[in-house]
């Protein structure tokens, strides 16, 4: 007798991503929307065309943060393409264009949703104490440790972050960088260890000096 009951149907999702290892669109979001007004609609949809396809799927040329939302988590490797899609669109260097994205993405966090965040920008080591809060709204997965602290600088060493992208880990250096800033001090960061290096951790080390 022929086969006449219901047959399961194949319907492709889109992407497969990762379980761990993701941003909050909250912590990109206003970078990207900096993007859009800063360089144009054309340089954005270049960067949007020069993606693979599965992770064109995940975004909007048209859209002022380029489809972007806040409340979603994308992987680590979609944005650490789509970052460097943007440097190249616009014919940036690449860890002084991460550099600038990241400023205005953690100005339009601080200055929007980042009310959990402000608390905290009062002075270095008040950041340091409320390290792996901070961290933890940004990201899913990954535990911050403070390994030092002095007057003038901290060490920082993130570990225990499936899917590691390096570009990610410079924006995260950047952030760091960028966190201490808004509590008017002048900051450098430096990366000392990375797991795209062949290290098991990635490690940062923050400076300060007053203006």
């Amino acid at each position: 007798m022929a086969d006449t009951g219901p047959r399961s149907v194949y319907v492709p999702l889109g992407p497969v991503e990762p379980s761990l290892g993701h941003f909050h669109g909250t912590g990109i979001r206003g970078g990207i929307e900096w993007y859009v007004r800063t360089y144009g609609p054309a340089a954005a949809q270049t960067a949007v065309a020069r993606m693979a396809s599965q992770h064109r799927a995940l975004l909007d040329p048209h859209d002022p943060a380029l489809g972007i939302l806040g409340a979603r988590k994308y992987a680590y490797a979609f944005v650490g393409e789509l970052m460097r899609a943007m440097a190249n669109a616009v014919r940036a260097e690449e860890d002084a264009f991460l550099r600038e994205i990241v400023n205005h993405g953690v100005d339009a966090t601080l200055n929007t949703v980042g009310r959990a965040v402000l608390r905290y920008v009062v002075s270095p080591r008040m950041i340091t104490s409320r390290a792996q809060e901070m961290w933890n709204i940004f990201h899913d997965s990954g535990r911050l440790t403070v390994l030092s602290l002095t007057e003038n600088e901290y060490v920082a060493q993130t570990s225990d972050w499936p899917n590691h992208d390096v570009t990610v880990c410079k924006m995260c250096g950047e952030a760091r960088r960028r966190i201490v800033e808004k509590t008017g001090l002048i900051a450098e960061v430096r990366r000392e260890r990375c797991q795209a290096w062949g290290h098991e951790v990635c490690t940062y080390r923050v400076k300060w000096r007053k203006p």
